[in-house]
């Protein structure tokens, strides 16, 4: 039988009582006071506490939050609360973040409330214009109205602490078939059987391109980020997978291809988290009564990759593109 010691804690008071082989018996001190050891290490990544760093690593997530009026008119914007989580995981205070594909702000809008700094590159006007409305230090927080393929003239290279950013789907909101466009009903006031409008019919507009096409614009913009982010940073890309009918595609692995251009481009997968919407999206019965049946496509995925090559951090000499 184990034996058992009784004693007072040398710390704060307490009766407390431990096994009399181990440390805390020894030291006399409370499983309370015994755990209190202050942790000295120098969190490198960012400024979240052990507990936070543990809750925040879970692989499938929720967020919460209904859309803004703003992000009603985009109709495809992530929850500010994932940006704000995300971007706590991957910088510090101060930092600066990029968001190659704006929209209306969500990312600025997040760096501003947690104490980073901002730069985001849009195409559409009215989302600029959307965006910059929300913004009170427009020196911290800079929106530029832009083609995506210019970036290198608005951003260094190696300047960039962290990227996130949700990117246009092809020519997905022009194709898609009306019974799977349902929206997230607490997110938006839109027609829940009515197509998603397109960003815009600029001609520049990545989300206007033939699929394929997209692709190979998209690896040129991996290129290009791959070049502002600094060595051994993070870039987060929020993308969900779709179904093309009209083109006789039942599946599109977006999230895949995605994967593969950023690869191409020489950005190291780092880590995949599930977005979990199903608790925002009514369930419809897809298919039925035919012999075709379709699961409700109710996630999206947080792809994370970083500039890391070869088992160690890129260096100027080894990246790829330069």
């Amino acid at each position: 039988m184990v034996k058992r010691i009784k004693f007072i804690c040398k710390k704060c008071g307490v009766s407390s009582n431990a096994n009399i082989n181990t440390n805390r018996a020894s030291c006399m001190l409370c499983s309370d006071c015994f755990g209190k050891n202050k942790d000295t290490r120098k969190n490198e990544l960012n400024n979240l506490t052990g507990k936070e760093w543990a809750r925040f690593s879970k692989s499938v997530e929720h967020y919460l939050g209904t859309r803004t009026e703003k992000q009603r008119q985009h109709g495809a914007c992530f929850p500010l609360s994932l940006a704000e989580q995300q971007i706590r995981i991957y910088t510090k205070r101060d930092q600066l973040v990029f968001d190659p594909f704006m929209g209306v702000g969500t990312t600025a809008e997040a760096c501003e409330k947690i104490g980073r700094k901002s730069i985001g590159i849009e195409l559409n006007n009215e989302f600029v214009e959307l965006s910059k409305r929300d913004i009170k230090d427009k020196k911290k927080h800079k929106i530029i109205c832009a083609d995506i393929r210019d970036m290198l003239k608005y951003i260094d290279e190696n300047s960039i602490h962290f990227q996130i950013t949700s990117p246009p789907y092809a020519n997905l909101l022009k194709t898609v078939n009306r019974e799977f466009a349902f929206k997230w009903k607490e997110h938006s006031t839109l027609n829940s059987l009515k197509n998603p409008v397109p960003y815009s019919k600029n001609d520049k507009d990545l989300g206007n391109l033939p699929y394929n096409n997209f692709l190979t614009e998209l690896e040129s913009i991996f290129l290009n980020t791959f070049k502002v982010l600094i060595d051994g940073s993070y870039a987060v890309w929020v993308v969900k997978d779709y179904r093309d009918l009209d083109n006789k595609k039942p599946f599109v692995n977006f999230h895949s291809d995605v994967i593969r251009v950023a690869e191409n481009a020489g950005l190291t997968l780092w880590d995949i988290r599930i977005y979990d919407q199903t608790k925002f999206r009514p369930l419809v019965v897809l298919g039925y009564p035919s012999k075709n049946y379709y699961l409700n496509i109710g996630h999206s995925y947080l792809l994370v990759f970083r500039k890391y090559v070869n088992g160690k951090y890129a260096t100027k000499t080894n990246r790829k593109g330069s």
